[in-house]
């Protein structure tokens, strides 16, 4: 009677211990839960005296597997849940002890397919009733479901792209190997002989030596630029019978010599198109009608004097232009000393007109007046 008492109690005790435990598997989120770890079974069989108990040792914990991270996006297939070991009760007339299915151990494979289920999908409603755990134990899935796909190889049927750049290096190695050996090759070579020159002859110093040209004789100075004439028109006055012209002339003696006997031409004419240019300028070969005459003029000296000419009216070639009628006064001056050659120059004689740069033109069909504002324009 004592032995049943004991066995009823062990049995009563053990179900009790596996009441919680079915509670908290059904109140997991997702209706599945890791099993949990159970008493490690005694080998010891017969009824238990209270009073001696069997010291039992502890089991070591068995380490929970750590989800590994997938490195690729793509799903892998959900594999089912691993069987969760059942308690076996003894029946109730026995007096043995109950005695517990040791669970499996997990595969690799198998904790990460747990991880992953453990995770619910976006979708999913969340609060579902726990789905009942099978029985019968799954095929576990294979190794290589959770591996990551290998990219497909994008250059199709090309080469790859290692050979190129193999290449290109042998390429470049072989480039580098033909110039140091050519630069090599530059260095070993001797250098070239250095050949003296060879001392040239007398006759052909001789003929490379170059030829002083002759100094040139000093050219003779020009018998015109002996003299220098410069005049200077004073003023016009034109009456009912003459045009009567004021001027200043200047002589200079640029020579290196003294000068006499100095006889000085004036002439005055008018110009016109019609009449041909060596009858209207001055001619050193030609005399004009003398005005003054200086005894000696030494080097480097100028003399000056002043003078009037008068041009009758009929020896005036007027000039039509538009409604008026004008004229233009030529002085022609001539120059003479004894040993040297005569000289000749021609001044334009005309109106001063503030802002204009020309001379202008006397009109001759104006009242007989005086022209004070005139000037001159040598013509050569």
């Amino acid at each position: 009677m004592k032995h049943f008492v004991s066995a009823s109690l062990i049995a009563l005790a053990v179900g009790a211990a596996a009441v919680p435990g079915s509670a908290q598997d059904g109140s997991a989120p997702g209706g599945f839960r890791l099993p949990t770890p159970t008493p490690t079974p005694t080998d010891v069989q017969g009824p238990v005296d209270p009073d001696a108990p069997i010291l039992t040792r502890p089991r070591a914990p068995t380490p929970t597997p750590t989800p590994r991270p997938t490195a690729a996006p793509a799903p892998a297939p959900t594999p089912e849940p691993s069987p969760t070991p059942r308690v076996v009760r003894p029946p109730s007339n026995s007096s043995l002890p109950p005695r517990f299915t040791p669970p499996a151990t997990p595969s690799p494979q198998e904790s990460e397919a747990v991880v992953e289920s453990a995770t619910p999908f976006p979708g999913a409603a969340t609060e579902s009733a726990p789905a009942p755990l099978p029985t019968a134990a799954s095929e576990p899935a294979p190794a290589g479901a959770s591996a990551v796909e290998a990219p497909a190889d994008s250059s199709g049927s090309g080469l790859p792209a290692w050979l190129y750049a193999l290449g290109g290096l042998v390429l470049a190695g072989g480039l580098g190997a033909a110039l140091w050996f050519r630069r090599r090759k530059a260095a070993d070579a001797p250098p070239p002989a250095i050949v003296p020159p060879r001392p040239a002859s007398a006759a052909e110093a001789s003929a490379r030596r170059p030829v002083t040209p002759p100094a040139p004789a000093p050219a003779p100075v020009p018998a015109g630029s002996v003299l220098a004439i410069d005049a200077k028109a004073k003023q016009l006055a034109r009456s009912m019978r003459f045009a009567t012209l004021s001027y200043e002339l200047r002589l200079t003696n640029r020579g290196a010599i003294p000068l006499e006997n100095v006889v000085f031409g004036v002439d005055l004419v008018t110009a016109h198109a019609r009449i041909p240019a060596s009858d209207q300028l001055a001619d050193p070969a030609v005399p004009l009608t003398p005005v003054q005459t200086v005894e000696r003029l030494d080097p480097g000296e100028s003399v000056a004097f002043s003078g009037e000419f008068r041009l009758p009216l009929e020896e005036i070639r007027p000039i039509p232009h538009g409604k008026a009628v004008v004229y233009v006064p030529l002085l022609r001056i001539r120059a003479e000393a004894a040993g040297v050659a005569p000289v000749a120059r021609t001044f334009v004689v005309g109106l001063r007109t503030p802002g204009a740069e020309r001379l202008q033109p006397f009109r001759l069909d104006e009242m007989p007046q005086v022209y004070h504002a005139v000037g001159q324009t040598a013509l050569d």
